[in-house]
């Protein structure tokens, strides 16, 4: 391989832990007398998008204030909540010192990016959330200045699984198509997305029930690993058979 791409929310990070234990540390503080099972629900709910709205921004269809304030519109009328006047800025004051605080790099991060750096690989992310909230992100998991580019959903105003955003990393990383490999958790948009855009797509299918929704793959056939760990050795025997300078240095 000539350079490597990586997904960041639940690629790099922990996202998901993080989001449902804000979302319910949020939900608590916006509806107490609901109780920790609705809390829970909301919280998941919150998570999951069941309607698709994160979705919406990243195709530009909706900045990312209103995505968020739809969602959480969302929670209420779905679980039969009280709608409280500025529930979305509540909601959005309890929720980011909470994820803040939940936000963990995954342990199998590390040896990926030494691994990239012993092969001379350079490495980039492309993200579906917006640069601020990408940065954020990557300062709190101790993730900061640890890749060549970061490409978000503010470079060209959409993202994955656009061809076009595919494109665009790879040119940033000076890196053609056919000889980078991008690695995520969603075989769709990421795993999908990136081989219909010409780049070795690697499905990361990490364990746990809060995968559940990429279990059945999507009916991907590609290369799939459950960590970061795998993914070296992988890229490096590809690398071998593309005959681009394999070997570490």
């Amino acid at each position: 391989m000539v350079a490597v791409l990586l997904d960041l929310d639940d690629t790099l990070v922990d996202s998901t832990a993080a989001m449902i234990a804000a979302g319910r540390t949020a939900a608590a503080a916006l509806w107490p007398q609901a109780g920790p099972d609705l809390h829970e629900a909301a919280a998941r709910r919150f998570r999951a998008d069941p309607r698709g709205l994160f979705g919406a921004y990243t195709r530009g269809e909706l900045d990312f204030s209103a995505m968020r304030r739809a969602r959480v519109t969302d929670l209420a009328e779905h679980l039969g909540l009280d709608q409280i006047d500025d529930a979305h800025g509540r909601f959005e004051a309890a929720y980011a010192p909470a994820f803040a605080d939940h936000l963990r790099a995954f342990d199998d991060v590390t040896s990926l990016l030494r691994r990239a750096e012993r092969h001379g690989w350079p490495v980039g992310v492309l993200t579906n959330s917006g640069a601020a909230y990408t940065a954020e992100k990557l300062r709190l998991a101790g993730l900061e200045d640890r890749f060549e580019v970061v490409v978000t959903t503010d470079d060209l105003g959409y993202g994955k699984p656009d061809p076009r955003v595919f494109a665009h990393a790879c040119s940033l990383l000076g890196s053609e198509p056919a000889v980078t490999a991008y690695v995520g958790d969603d075989p769709v948009v990421d795993a999908h997305g990136a081989r219909s855009a010409g780049l070795y797509a690697v499905w990361l299918a990490r364990g746990g029930v809060r995968y559940a929704r990429t279990a059945v793959g999507h009916g991907w056939d590609g290369p799939r690993v459950s960590s970061l760990a795998e993914v070296g050795p992988l890229l490096a025997a590809r690398q071998a058979d593309l005959g681009t300078g394999a070997g570490a240095r």
